[in-house]
């Protein structure tokens, strides 16, 4: 039992030590079993010092050499195995064996190296491609480390910053306006009403990071009640065309056949009156839901305002343009533009003497074209309201304006936000629109 376990002790030993062992016993056995034979042999003292030199010089080198040999394979493969572990597969192991253990160890480390390398570098094109992905997307979404610090964004979380977010890179969380705390969170309650946060954790080369994801809710509620209501218009316009359809026809066979002094061609002549501006009104309601085919094109911001302005000779329009193009459909922008300085003089009409400001500007960071249109009338009394089909506060009005400016906005991939004016009365329009996808 003891030997066994002195046995147990001594295989624990580094080979190093085992192989020195081994070497220095062999060559004590080699000199015991040489001096027993000079012994017999009766050499003088000099013959046995010169044969003990002959000898055992050359054997000291050879199991030095020995030594060296078969050591090597081993520094190499740590070597190897630790470049692997740091991800470097540049050093590659020289393959001196033809056969046997160390040939076959040094073939399985080659092709663990090789593996690797080919799984980082797949790993690494993954990589690139999720960013890419990343940036690619409409959603503000913002990558923190461990530390909460900010090391990568998108174009969209620019927008949200309202700056490049490479200027923020490295940046603690909280001047993003957002904090980590038991989960994250906005830095002010308010942003909780209009976003959404979700996030989610992934490892990268053993770090930890956080992967936020913004979701606009009022975006999300507008387009369920935008869709809610292009239903209901849909059926509307169905029922109210069907209806229209043989009054008008039974109207004009009607008047066709009365005389021209009869008492009741008039009213048959209102009704074929009134079923026409229905049927212009159905026609022009129908527009708020309909999908325009934008015919999107670089468009030169001073001339597209010329053109517009020119429409309105006799107005006080004060025009700051810091734009040389804008991207979009150049007509329906247009129809916009003219929609929009119309509500503003139309609310300028008890301080005529005021400017319509119009200012056209490109954002830095989201390289977005800004168009404001800035009145100094009465103001929106009811903002909640703005953009419900039917609702207008004009006794002419038929609430279809802003409902079409939004419509053809959003299908720029804009958007379109009217609000008060803080310092001053009257109303602001803002136009924001996404530069082309080349740019």
């Amino acid at each position: 039992m003891t030997s066994k376990t002195n046995f147990s002790k001594g295989l624990k030993k580094p080979i190093e030590q085992q192989l020195t062992l081994f070497l220095s016993i062999t060559m004590a056995v080699l000199l015991v079993l040489t001096l027993w034979i000079m012994h017999l042999l009766s050499l003088a003292t000099l013959v046995q010092i010169t044969l003990l030199i002959a000898i055992f010089t050359p054997l000291s080198i050879i199991f030095i050499s020995l030594y060296k040999q078969m050591m090597s394979p081993f520094f190499s493969l740590t070597n190897v195995v630790e470049s692997i572990r740091l991800e470097d597969y540049s050093l590659q192991l020289k393959d001196n064996y033809q056969d046997g253990v160390i040939k076959l160890l040094m073939h399985e480390v080659t092709a663990l190296s090789d593996d690797l390398q080919q799984r980082k570098q797949t790993y690494n094109q993954n990589y690139l491609l999720i960013y890419h992905l990343i940036e690619q997307l409409e959603a503000p979404i913002a990558i923190f480390n461990e530390q909460k610090q900010l090391t990568h964004a998108n174009n969209a979380f620019s927008q949200y910053i309202e700056k490049p977010w490479q200027t923020m890179r490295l940046a603690h969380c909280e001047k993003s306006g957002l904090s980590f705390k038991k989960g994250w969170h906005f830095t002010d309650p308010f942003q909780e009403k209009i976003w959404q946060l979700k996030s989610s954790q992934f490892i990268e080369e053993s770090n930890v990071f956080h992967l936020v994801i913004l979701t606009n809710v009022e975006n999300l509620l507008r387009a369920n009640q935008q869709k809610s209501w292009q239903q209901i218009i849909r059926v509307l316009s169905h029922e109210i065309h069907n209806s229209l359809t043989p009054i008008k026809s039974l109207t004009q066979s009607l008047i066709s056949m009365e005389e021209q002094q009869s008492p009741s061609l008039k009213a048959l002549q209102v009704i074929l009156d009134r079923s026409n501006s229905l049927q212009e009104f159905v026609d022009r309601y129908g527009n708020i839901s309909k999908r325009f085919i934008t015919n999107k094109t670089i468009v030169n911001a001073a001339h597209f305002v010329d053109s517009v302005v020119t429409l309105f000779p006799d107005k006080n329009i004060v025009v700051n343009n810091e734009t040389e193009y804008l991207y979009g459909d150049s007509m329906l922008l247009k129809q916009v533009l003219i929609n929009l300085i119309k509500n503003a003089l139309e609310a300028s009409l008890d301080s005529p003497n005021l400017p319509i400001e119009l200012e056209i500007f490109e954002q830095k960071a989201s390289r977005q074209v800004v168009i404001v249109i800035r009145d100094h009338g009465a103001g929106i009394s009811n903002m909640d309201n703005l953009f419900v089909p039917f609702y207008t506060t004009k006794s002419n009005g038929h609430g279809i304006g802003l409902g079409l400016c939004k419509n053809i906005i959003e299908q720029h991939n804009g958007r379109l936000t009217l609000e008060n004016n803080l310092e001053t009365a009257g109303a602001t329009a803002t136009i924001f629109l996404p530069p082309p996808a080349n740019k």
